[in-house]
């Protein structure tokens, strides 16, 4: 019996992105080459403590954001100012160890303190986020990643 195309392409879709968090997180051993890596991505990555302090952001990130000068650890995730409750509980279920997917957020960036209005990306333009756990080399969940996508 032939599986519904649909399913078929979200199924490859979701193996897809599970493959390249598990590249994120393998970089992620190496902390260096990590940071130099994901400041290549074209899409926007912040990588957050359980205190859920800003540990590192990329390139994309801080000019979509016009967040240069924020100074390290000074930004976080302000619970509070989420607004989808699927992305709250991931912020933080992904400390438990899991991936997860959210489609159709309306101001994802809205979360991030120090973060104004006026500097943040335009909501149509990232709408989709993959909220995924960064374990040490001992596989101890240390932090969590969230990547922006269109």
């Amino acid at each position: 019996m032939n599986a519904d195309p649909k399913m078929q392409l979200l199924e490859g879709k979701t193996a897809a992105q599970g493959h390249m968090i598990s590249k994120f997180q393998m970089l992620i051993a190496n902390k260096g080459l990590f940071s130099q890596i994901i400041d290549y991505f074209p899409y926007p990555i912040a990588i957050f403590t359980p205190q859920y302090t800003l540990a590192m952001v990329n390139k994309a990130f801080e000019a979509g954001t016009k967040t240069r000068f924020l100074k390290k650890g000074s930004a976080r995730i302000l619970q509070y100012k989420i607004d989808d409750t699927q992305l709250a509980s991931a912020i933080t279920k992904v400390f438990n160890g899991k991936t997860f997917f959210s489609e159709d957020l309306k101001n994802p960036f809205y979360m991030f303190s120090g973060i104004t209005p006026q500097s943040r990306l335009q909501s149509d333009r990232f709408h989709r986020v993959v909220v995924f756990p960064v374990p040490d080399d001992d596989g101890k969940i240390t932090h969590g990643g969230i990547m922006f996508l269109p």
